[in-house]
């Protein structure tokens, strides 16, 4: 990906991871359930997600809220579209760069889930209580073949994104979306 074409694809991925995340995240508040027994969570965070307490639905809510704040900066930093004037410069950047730390170190496994975890519960290097083999084992491989990597992308997405963002100006050209 060269210059303004990988700005535009990363944040464009970006921009799809936001709206599966909170389309899904929307889903669920509405009562949905899709993929939801299949998340990598402690049993107490999946009961409430499955129980719909009141909680998880506000979570729910709030991660759709996230989602949409997502998109409108992922638009940005596209240099696409720019929602209601100029968004700071380093406030994007910053956000997303935290973005992408965040999903990336979720998806290795340096936050509790993620590739090294499900790899180590998936080859019995971790023990788990008997009750809970089966479902821990489950979630596992969900995480390491669809959540880790999902994360994995977007957060990496973020990176790539910011990057060509941020360096727009410093060449010393004009930055992404001003007009030349």
């Amino acid at each position: 990906m060269t210059g303004g074409r990988g700005r535009v694809t990363a944040a464009g991925v970006a921009f799809g991871c936001a709206l599966a995340y909170g389309a899904l995240k929307l889903d669920w508040a509405l009562g949905g359930t899709l993929l939801m027994r299949e998340s990598p969570l402690p049993r107490a965070a999946r009961d409430d997600l499955l129980h719909r307490t009141a909680d998880a639905v506000l979570g729910h809510w709030m991660s759709v809220a996230l989602a949409v704040v997502g998109m409108a900066v992922a638009l940005q930093l596209s240099g696409r579209f720019r929602p209601h004037g100029r968004i700071r410069r380093g406030v994007l950047l910053a956000g997303s760069w935290a973005g992408c730390l965040f999903m990336v170190s979720r998806a290795i496994g340096l936050l509790g889930y993620g590739f090294c975890h499900d790899l180590r519960l998936l080859t019995g290097a971790v023990s788990v209580r008997a009750a809970t083999t089966d479902l821990v084992r489950y979630q596992a491989g969900w995480d390491l073949l669809l959540w880790s990597p999902y994360w994995l992308v977007f957060g990496l997405c973020w990176g790539v994104a910011a990057w060509h963002y941020g360096r727009g100006r410093s060449a010393g050209g004009p930055g992404p979306g001003d007009r030349r």
